[in-house]
């Protein structure tokens, strides 16, 4: 019984829906683009089917901004109190750039 009070309880996930893309000059459409934001092994991570990434993490009290940098892009998203998510993608390669708007769930 000792042994199980001692484990490490894991984090609720913040889950993001971006239900509109918008890819470099393009007129937007409609999207299903998933992010989770993750806690694991005291760094914070973005989660997608596409791939996973630790950020670092900044903003305030009213804005949190997550920064990611990959092989292949950039990342930028930020996430107001009321939920408000906005997510864009520097593809290195082109360069090519994606941006999402949306909206995230959960608790920190």
């Amino acid at each position: 019984m000792l042994s199980l009070l001692t484990l490490p309880v894991a984090a609720e996930a913040v889950q993001c829906t971006f239900t509109t893309e918008c890819f470099e000059a393009e007129a937007c459409a409609d999207s299903a683009f998933t992010v989770a934001i993750e806690e694991k092994d005291g760094a914070t991570l973005l989660v997608s089917d596409a791939e996973s990434f630790p950020v670092s993490v900044g903003g305030s009290d009213a804005v949190r901004i997550y920064v990611g940098v990959t092989e292949s892009a950039f990342n930028l998203m930020s996430r107001a109190t009321d939920g408000t998510a906005r997510y864009s993608t520097h593809l290195y390669d082109g360069p090519l750039m994606v941006n999402y708007l949306g909206n995230c769930e959960g608790a920190d």
